[in-house]
C-alpha cells in the first residue's frame, strides 16, 4: 500500500472520528420531549376520603417557572368500576398551579395523572400513585 494513501485514509477516519465525537457532546432532546417537568403535590399526605390540595409545579427544564398553561389532574381507582375524579387547577403564581378540592371519593389506591398544556402546543404529564385513607370524619359523602 502507498505510504500516502494510508496518511490520507488515517487523517480522514480522524477527522469523521472527531465529527462523531463532537456530536456526541451535544445533549440532544428526546423525540416528543416538550422541555417541560410537571410536578404534584399533595396536603395532606397521606390524603383522607372528602377534599385534598393538589399543588402542581410546572418549570422548564433550566428550572425556570413556566406561565400560561392550562393544567388539570385526572385520579382513577387502581381497580375497575369507579368514575374517575377530574378538576382544573388554578394559577396561583409564577409556575404554580392548585387544585383546591380535589375530591377522594373512596379509600384505596390511586393513580393521579396531571397534565399541562401551553398555548404553543407543548405538554407535560405527570402520574403518581397515591394511598388515601378513610373514611372521613363526621360521617359519609
Amino acid at each position: 500500500m502507498n505510504p500516502a494513501c494510508s496518511s490520507k485514509a488515517g487523517g480522514s477516519f480522524l477527522a469523521l472520528l472527531a465529527l462523531l465525537l463532537l456530536g456526541g457532546c451535544r445533549e440532544a432532546a428526546p423525540p416528543g420531549d416538550s422541555g417541560l417537568i410537571l410536578e404534584l403535590a399533595i396536603s395532606p399526605t397521606p390524603p383522607g376520603v372528602g377534599p385534598a390540595r393538589l399543588i402542581l409545579s410546572l418549570r422548564d427544564t433550566l428550572g425556570n417557572p413556566v406561565e400560561d398553561a392550562d393544567v388539570r389532574v385526572e385520579g382513577n381507582m387502581n381497580h375497575a368500576g369507579m368514575v374517575p375524579v377530574t378538576g382544573t387547577a388554578l394559577r396561583q403564581g409564577p409556575g404554580r398551579y392548585v387544585l383546591p378540592d380535589f375530591r377522594f371519593t373512596m379509600a384505596g389506591t390511586w393513580i393521579l395523572t396531571a397534565t399541562a398544556r401551553l398555548p404553543d402546543g407543548r405538554e407535560a404529564r405527570t402520574q403518581r400513585n397515591t394511598n388515601v385513607v378513610g373514611p372521613p370524619q363526621g360521617g359519609h359523602l
